[in-house]
């Protein structure tokens, strides 16, 4: 069940132009979690949506969660972010925080 005023995942993969650079919220299951990697922790979060074949948003983050938990995020949707090394990501959100 989604928090107030979240977006699907497939929402976020459909049309992410519109999203870009604004504070948004998702909920979902934290499906991996990688603490510490390049000053920050990842975690992969799915909500049960997709769009064409798309499902998983990482995110950024200070906080530290456990796979397997249900967490509404809020951060800023960046685009087409390449940090090199193997970490491209069509959509990430950055700097998020769990809300309630």
């Amino acid at each position: 069940e989604r928090a107030e005023g979240a977006i699907s995942i497939a929402e976020l993969f459909a049309d992410p132009a519109s999203f870009e650079g604004k504070k948004i919220r998702v909920t979902g299951e934290v499906t991996k979690f990688n603490p510490y990697i390049m000053d920050r922790n990842w975690v992969h979060v799915q909500d049960g949506t997709d769009y064409q074949g798309k499902f998983d948003l990482t995110a950024t983050t200070a906080e530290f969660f456990e796979t397997g938990i249900q967490i509404t995020l809020e951060g800023i949707l960046a685009l087409n972010r390449d940090f090199g090394y193997g970490y491209s990501y069509e959509l990430l959100l950055e700097n998020a925080t769990a809300v309630q």
